[in-house]
Order: structure tokens, then C-alpha cells, then sequence
């Protein structure tokens, strides 16, 4: 059997208490039963995470010996057997599809196979396994233990996480849900990788045409959402995701365990407030397409308001992170290009990659690869 590299976090509850965690979450572990076919060839280990439309299972394939992720799509999900939702059909369609379209790139998971049963009410996807945490985990487990990236580290995220969002771009494939919580993190040959994964509300090209309706307003979730998406615009295009790479970005920076945009405002106008107040307004006042938005209120008040707000980024930056300056001056141009809230000017994957920053190197194997306490799991 393979050996399989896992990040293993440190627990701060006591032995005897975390046994008995394992032994309760295992008591209740789910019953919901995987297609035949599937369990027939991978054993389902622990859960990864959970979605809307279903789970993300670790499991071991048995004819490849290696571990892989199973993500199971269906009308209801395992922690709430008696909620049905909508039938996951199209964003099954959807990920599979932008799935195939960026095969071959070690920023994005890759496809392995994928079935569905007779009714069309279950689907599963089988990706590689791509690692044991999201960011958002690994963020958390990097502030409780005290360690905050420092600025190589957050080139080296943002280098791997564009380089994977241009290779989807130039297959057509619009992510429009890069947050935190889509993005896997594993320790390979010395260092950290981050791999894009939860295409399931993309928008790969065969279906853009058809497809680019209403939807694309709730596309992320509001933090990470594109201020054109908040205005409910349909003039969007791959730069909502270079928006969401953005609000990543800053979120490294800031260390402080919140998305940067909002914080913990739960109401999506109170978080477009506090996104137009740190960015300013003059951008998204300045871009052409905001004519073309119906006058919803949000729109209604930018355009009767004009350009009020001027933008703090930097401060916002300062007052969150007071000790040191993280982000060099060219470091920041990438954030603040990423971060324009004027959809034309703000920077694609392909122009992000070619700013001075990702020429510059601080470390090969140092800085970028900080372990949680518990190092490698042989």
C-alpha cells in the first residue's frame, strides 16, 4: 500500500477526550449507502466536507491503491436525512465538465470517474486526493498556532492558485466560487500545494451561452463575491474569479482568520458597503457596464452617488496586521490590481503572473513551508 503523505492537526483536547469525540463521531457516522458500483471499489474513510447538494468523503481506491476523494451529489444530504433539495443535475453537469476541461494542471483537482444511478437523483464525482484540509482550515490552524504567512508564503499560495485559475480561464471554465473552503492543501516534495477543487457552480464554455442568467449574482458567497455580481450584472467574465483571488489574497495578509470583506456582517448589503468602503467606489462608478445594470439599489445609489468613496486598502491592511508590513510595494500592486472593482482594469490570471512580484523569490523550500505541529503522517 502507498504511502500517503497527511497534515495532522494538533488537538488541544486532552487524549482521553478525543478518543472519545472519535468514538461518538463514528457512532453516528452516516448511513446513507454509496452506488453499489462505488462501493464496490472505494472503501469510504473519514468525511472531508459538506455542501448543499451532498459530501466529500476520503476513500481508498481499491483497483489503483491510492486514496482518492469521493464527492457524492444527491437530493439529500448525510448530517439531515429528512431535507430533500433540488435535484443536483446541473451541477454535476457543471463541474464534470469544467473538471474535464482543466485536466492536466497541479492547481486544479483532477478528474477521475464518475457515476450515476438510474433515477438520476445521485451522482458521484471521484477526484484525486488532494489533501486533508481546505485553507480555510489551514488558515485557522496557522493562527492558532501562532505562525501568520509572511509575504513569500503568499506569493507562493497566490503563484499556485492563479496559475491553476489561468489554465481553467483559457479552457473556457469561469470557477465563480473560489473561496477558502474550494481550495485543497497538502505538503508534496518539501513544499505546500494548493489545488482549485467545488466546480459545481462554474460555468464551463458549452454551457456559458445558455447558462449566464441571474444565477451569477449568487455564484460565491458574498465575501468573495465580484461587486458586479453583487449589482446583479450579467457583463462578468473571468475576472470575478481574479476578485475572489483577491479577497483571498488580502485574507492571507491580514491573518486574522475572517474574510477580509465583511468580516463576520452576515447581510450581503452590509458587506457590499464594507467592500466599496475599503476599494472605493471611483472604479466601479468609472466601468461602463454599470449603465447596463438594472436599477437595483445598490446600482441606483452608486450611480447617484458617484464616486464618495475613495478607498483605505492599505490602511485596512495596516490597521488589521499593525506589526510588520507584510506586503512589499509590488506585492501590493498585485493585491490592489486584483482588488479594482472597475471589471476592465482589473488584473486577469495572465496579467496578475506577469507582475514584477512572482519574479521576485524570498525562498525555495524555507518560508513556504510551514507545517502544523504533528508534521508528516508517514
Amino acid at each position: 500500500m502507498a504511502a500517503v503523505s497527511e497534515l495532522e492537526l494538533e488537538d488541544p483536547e486532552p487524549p482521553e477526550e478525543k478518543n472519545n469525540a472519535a468514538a461518538a463521531a463514528l457512532a453516528l457516522s452516516p448511513a446513507v449507502p454509496w452506488l453499489p458500483a462505488v462501493a464496490e471499489r472505494y472503501e469510504r474513510r473519514e468525511k472531508l466536507g459538506q455542501g448543499m447538494f451532498g459530501d466529500v468523503y476520503k476513500a481508498w481506491d481499491r483497483v489503483s491503491e491510492r486514496f482518492v476523494a469521493v464527492k457524492r451529489l444527491s437530493g439529500r444530504t448525510d448530517d439531515d436525512d429528512d431535507r430533500f433539495v433540488a435535484t443536483p443535475l446541473p451541477y454535476f453537469e457543471r463541474e464534470v465538465m469544467s473538471l474535464a476541461a482543466c485536466r492536466g494542471h497541479p492547481s486544479v483537482v483532477q478528474l477521475l470517474a464518475t457515476y450515476a444511478d438510474g433515477d438520476g437523483d445521485c451522482f458521484v464525482v471521484v477526484t484525486e486526493y488532494a489533501g486533508p484540509m481546505n485553507l480555510r482550515e489551514y488558515m485557522d490552524v496557522r493562527l492558532v498556532n501562532g505562525q501568520p504567512f509572511d509575504e513569500d508564503e503568499v506569493r507562493d499560495v497566490m503563484e499556485q492558485l492563479l496559475a491553476g485559475a489561468r489554465h481553467a480561464h483559457m479552457a473556457g471554465v469561469v470557477h465563480r466560487d473560489i473561496v477558502p473552503e474550494n481550495v485543497m492543501v497538502d505538503m508534496a516534495s518539501g513544499r505546500m500545494v494548493y489545488k482549485i477543487c467545488g466546480f459545481g457552480m462554474s460555468e464551463p464554455a458549452a454551457m456559458q451561452a445558455a447558462e449566464k442568467d441571474d444565477s451569477g449574482m449568487v455564484a460565491s458567497s458574498s465575501p468573495y463575491r465580484a461587486p458586479e455580481l453583487f449589482l446583479g450584472s450579467k457583463d462578468y467574465d473571468s475576472r470575478v474569479d481574479t476578485w475572489s483571488l483577491g479577497c483571498i489574497m488580502a485574507e492571507l495578509v491580514a491573518g486574522n482568520g475572517l474574510p477580509f470583506f465583511g468580516g463576520t456582517l452576515e447581510k450581503d448589503r452590509d458587506v457590499f458597503n464594507e467592500m466599496m468602503h475599503v476599494v472605493g467606489t471611483e472604479g466601479i462608478v468609472k466601468w461602463p457596464g454599470l449603465e447596463r445594470v438594472p436599477s437595483r439599489e445598490k446600482a441606483a445609489r452608486l450611480r447617484r452617488t458617484g464616486c464618495r468613496e475613495r478607498g483605505c486598502l492599505k490602511r485596512k491592511l495596516k490597521e488589521l496586521r499593525p506589526e510588520q508590513q507584510v506586503l512589499s510595494p509590488a506585492g501590493f500592486k498585485v493585491l490592489k490590481g486584483l482588488l479594482d472593482s472597475n471589471p476592465d482594469r482589473r488584473l486577469t490570471a495572465t496579467a496578475a503572473l506577469s507582475k514584477q512580484w512572482f519574479r521576485r523569490r524570498g525562498c525555495l523550500f524555507g518560508a513556504c513551508c510551514f507545517m502544523p505541529h504533528g508534521g508528516v503522517a508517514p
